[in-house]
């Protein structure tokens, strides 16, 4: 049987936690910080998993798994 091809964006943008839910970095907290406030800054840094629909599409796209 062939080999399946793995997206390589998934694999550096997400990483299976020990549960088994999908973590991924948080939107637009890279840029232009200072402009932004204490609170969206801390909220920034706290994890974000991916919702149920997505696990499924993950999944597809990274057949091997995460790491």
């Amino acid at each position: 049987m062939p080999k399946l091809k793995t997206k390589s964006y998934m694999k550096k943008r997400a990483r299976l936690t020990a549960t088994g839910k999908i973590n991924v970095r948080r939107n637009a907290h890279k840029k232009l910080l200072r402009k932004k406030s204490a609170r969206a800054n801390n909220a920034g840094t706290k994890p974000q998993y991916l919702n149920d629909n997505m696990v499924a599409q993950a999944k597809i796209l990274a057949p091997y798994g995460l790491k």
